[in-house]
């Protein structure tokens, strides 16, 4: 087996179709199977996805939970099902636009025996089903990303990477069910493993709605967790790469500050702005844009909190 593409599905009655179909229309000179995980949905998901493994016995292999796994096992326990020498990975409310997405990155790789992924751009849906101006990875530059990109600075959509299976031993590791993100975690363990690839293409679509496991979250949560993920792959490899993952790590702060901010959540920024003080002790605070950050920063927190007393007022 060539290929497995490897859907993760939870509630996704309303786009889990469609997930499919792109995945069927791929156009390819080699075999691949579909696998989908089903994580115990409780509207009418795996009845959909049971008609299509009806339809389409040879092609689409589906894996009902017994119980509601929850995200981070019912991911690896689907990736781990899959066969295929290579595995893309598909989320069951995206999908595909090109036909010739998964023959363009196996070629690739076939090609490239270096790298050890590679992954493409898509389009956003917004939750009003139009489709907005920005891009998954925006304006991206980088062609070859390593595992420092990979940290923070590199967006990989996950319904865009194809991978080696051959890189998947020892996962998932331990502390993978601690965090509460799949995506780049596994992403991170890829690129300590080798290089990836980036195609300036939008070969598929990030869909945006209230129930999804990451859109529908607060975006502290979100930050909170990319914190999370640094720390404990930071630990996992012995501080190996604790520069790259620092700097990612005061990005964050800044960001959480500045939002705060503007939510007049003041006692909470002051907590994330000292957080990115301290990682200024030494001389990079002597350097302009640390001053011109702190600045912004101090500016919005200023503006909002006279804000709040004209309305206490």
């Amino acid at each position: 087996m060539k290929l497995s593409v490897c859907i993760f599905t939870y509630n996704h009655q309303a786009y889990i179709a469609e997930t499919i179909e792109g995945a069927l229309r791929q156009k390819t000179n080699f075999e691949f199977e579909i696998v989908v995980g089903e994580d115990c949905s409780t509207d009418g998901t795996r009845q959909i996805v049971e008609q299509y493994e009806k339809c389409y016995p040879q092609k689409v292999r589906a894996i009902y939970n017994k119980t509601n796994l929850g995200m981070m096992s019912n991911n690896s326990n689907t990736i781990l099902q899959c066969k295929g020498d290579y595995i893309a990975l598909l989320d069951g409310d995206d999908y595909w636009i090109d036909d010739k997405k998964l023959q363009n990155q196996v070629e690739f790789m076939d090609n490239n025996p270096k790298y050890s992924f590679c992954f493409h751009d898509g389009k956003i849906l917004g939750k009003d089903g139009v489709l907005l101006d920005e891009t998954c990875c925006g304006y991206m530059s980088k062609e070859e990303v390593k595992f420092e990109d990979v940290i923070f600075d590199v967006s990989i959509p996950t319904f865009s990477i194809v991978f080696r299976r051959n890189l998947l031993g020892g996962y998932p590791p331990s502390w993978f069910h601690t965090l509460n993100a799949p995506d780049r975690p596994l992403f991170l363990l890829l690129a300590q493993k080798g290089k990836g690839y980036y195609f300036n293409q939008c070969w598929g679509v990030y869909r945006l709605h209230d129930n999804g496991c990451w859109t529908g979250q607060n975006y502290q949560s979100r930050w909170l967790t990319h914190l999370q993920i640094f720390n404990t792959i930071n630990s996992y490899y012995d501080q190996k790469y604790d520069k790259a993952f620092s700097k990612a790590k005061n990005k964050v702060y800044y960001i959480l500050a500045i939002q705060l901010s503007k939510d007049g959540k003041l006692k909470r920024s002051v907590c994330f702005l000292k957080k990115f003080m301290t990682s200024h002790k030494s001389s990079l605070m002597l350097k302009l844009p640390f001053f011109r950050k702190l600045f912004v920063c101090y500016m919005i927190m200023f503006k909002y909190f006279l804000r709040s007393k004209l309305k206490t007022g």
